[in-house]
């Protein structure tokens, strides 16, 4: 058989066309940065035009700069995405899009107890109610084109709940972040009920423990990193080609019968 070509069957065949993303539009909210970072190269790399956005625009425009030089289909969006009225603006902006990423989020660390409403609320607003509003505004769209990929970015933590035997000397106080990321995988799966028969899919990735610039001080060799990497089966935190990979196989054309799922990369942190 040629390279590019699996048999599945008498009259199916895998191509790696399954896996190309040329002529698609993309959103990656959050995507200058992180893991952010790793999901706009991974749909770069396969052939789609990616607009970056965030509320920081001299480093989008830096990060755009960086990446012209291998791509040329990116550019940057500046956006409040827990301003409502400025996502707004930003779809009309933008325009129509096949693929929307949202990969913006953060962390708040506090016990329980001590947890402060306007904490809490801004990070619901950022994980949870930013992902709708983008969803509200961008699928009718892909759904009048009768294709569209939405990819919630959850966290292992939207489907466990954490061990502080893990994370010697960190803890995982973070309730905000753990119950965000929950309601993000719920949101993940009313939408794609909703949306099913048209075209469109909409799923969460469950990244585990990757390297990022944010996890670096955490993930630097050390008591933490080898406590981590032991809790882990495969014995070690993932790389960046796996996650790029987990996001891509999400988006491709090839995944059309996948939807309302939260895929878990997490070299099977979450099996024990």
């Amino acid at each position: 058989l040629p390279a590019t070509v699996i048999s599945v069957s008498g009259t199916d065949s895998i191509n790696l066309s399954d896996f190309d993303l040329s002529g698609k539009r993309a959103l990656v909210t959050g995507g200058g940065d992180g893991l952010g970072r790793q999901f706009t190269e991974a749909l770069l790399d396969a052939g789609a035009e990616v607009i970056i956005a965030s509320r920081r625009k001299e480093f989008l425009d830096s990060v755009v700069a960086e990446l012209r030089s291998k791509y040329q289909g990116i550019s940057a969006e500046k956006v409040d995405v827990t301003n409502y009225d400025d996502v707004v603006a930003l779809a009309g902006r933008v325009g129509a899009i096949d693929i929307l990423v949202n990969s913006s989020g953060l962390s708040h660390r506090a016990p329980w107890w001590e947890e402060q409403s306007v904490d809490w609320k801004r990070i619901m607003t950022l994980n949870v109610e930013a992902p709708f509003w983008l969803s509200q505004l961008f699928l009718p769209k892909m759904i009048e084109n009768k294709w569209g990929r939405i990819i919630n970015i959850s966290s292992i933590y939207g489907v466990v709940a954490g061990d502080e035997r893990r994370y010697p000397g960190l803890g995982v106080h973070m309730p905000s972040y753990f119950t965000s990321k929950h309601a993000l995988i719920g949101l993940t799966k009313f939408l794609a009920a909703q949306v099913a028969k048209s075209g469109v899919t909409v799923n969460a990735l469950c990244p585990g423990s990757f390297d990022s610039p944010a996890n670096r001080q955490y993930f630097s060799p050390g008591p933490l990193l080898d406590a981590v990497s032991e809790a882990t089966p495969m014995g070690r935190i993932g790389t960046d080609r796996e996650l790029r990979t987990a996001l891509l196989f999400l988006a491709a054309p090839g995944s059309s019968f996948i939807t309302g799922q939260a895929l878990v990369v997490d070299g099977g942190w979450t099996i024990w």
